[in-house]
C-alpha cells in the first residue's frame, strides 16, 4: 500500500520546507525550487526564515531589494541575499513564510 503524498508546502520533522516555489520580482514569476527553514528570534519576537533558492535563472541578482516568494497559494516577501560560489540564491524573510512551519 502506497503512502498518501504530502501537501506540497509541508515540513519535515527538523521544520524544513523542501520543494517547489515561484521567486516574483517585478510581477515576474520564476518557477525555482527552495530549502527554508525559519524560527522565532528571541531578541525581538518574529519570525525569521532563510534558505537557498535553486534554479533561479542567472540574470536574477541578489539586490538585496524586496521581492516575494510563492509556495502553494501563499505568498511572503523576502529579499535576495547573495549568490553562493555554486550559483544558487540565499534568501530571507521576516514574518509570515510562504510555507508552513
Amino acid at each position: 500500500m502506497e503512502a498518501e503524498p504530502l501537501p506540497v508546502s509541508t515540513v519535515d520533522e527538523d521544520g524544513i520546507y523542501a520543494g517547489p516555489a515561484c521567486l516574483i520580482i517585478h510581477e515576474v514569476r520564476h518557477a525555482v525550487r527552495v530549502r527554508l527553514k525559519g524560527s522565532v528570534n528571541p531578541f525581538d519576537g518574529y519570525f525569521h526564515w532563510q534558505g537557498t533558492v535553486y534554479d533561479a535563472p542567472e540574470h536574477v541578482r541578489p539586490t538585496g531589494s524586496q521581492i516575494r516568494l510563492g509556495i502553494d497559494d501563499t505568498e511572503a516577501p523576502a529579499r535576495l541575499v547573495e549568490r553562493t560560489a555554486d550559483g544558487h540564491l540565499m534568501i530571507s524573510g521576516t514574518g509570515r513564510p510562504p510555507f508552513r512551519p
